[in-house]
């Protein structure tokens, strides 16, 4: 895809996210740099909450929000929370590689029938995958960040927020380029 930059040296990283969190969180997980110390966040990372994604960080660094599909829907407190209190100022928005939100409606069957295995009344279970799946359900995960990206940069004008892609199958985080689409 070329709408997804490789990083893999910090000659790679964009001017625009040099000398920034975004360039740190680049060279602590792609790059393997030594863990710096912090005493507070720096940043804030969106990213979904599929279990194949670990991220090489140091203590400290970033808050991390884990939403199906890294979707803001449901953590828009959180997130404002750490923009307002904790004075955070960049937030990357992460997708990543086979996404099991994408086309999430193939999974309604087994979604009612495990909850009902879990003690949920059957409608109670169908009324919530029909009012939440279409809310997570994903077409194409690189336009899904972007399109989350461009949410958040509607409410945090002044927040650096940065579209990325997790590659589950090499591990590394990949910058989306918006202007390729």
């Amino acid at each position: 895809m070329d709408t997804l930059l490789p990083i893999h040296v910090k000659k790679d990283i964009p001017e625009n996210y040099r000398d920034t969190a975004i360039e740190k969180l680049f060279c602590y997980h792609n790059m393997n740099h030594p863990f710096g110390s912090y005493s507070k966040a720096e940043m804030l990372i969106l990213m979904c909450m599929d279990h194949r994604k670990m991220m090489q960080l140091p203590d400290n660094f970033a808050y991390i929000i884990r939403n199906s599909g890294a979707k803001i829907d449901g953590v828009t407190f959180a997130i404002s929370f750490a923009v307002a209190v904790a004075k955070i100022n960049t937030i990357a928005v992460i997708g990543h590689s086979n996404c099991r939100m994408i086309d999430i409606g193939r999974y309604g069957v087994d979604f009612v029938q495990g909850l009902i295995e879990q003690g949920w009344k059957r409608q109670k279970a169908e009324m919530l995958f029909l009012k939440k799946h279409k809310v997570f359900e994903i077409k194409d995960v690189i336009a899904s960040v972007i399109n989350e990206t461009k949410k958040l940069r509607s409410q945090y004008s002044k927040v650096q927020i940065v579209p990325m892609y997790y590659q589950v199958e090499d591990k590394n985080l990949y910058l989306v380029s918006e202007d390729k689409l």
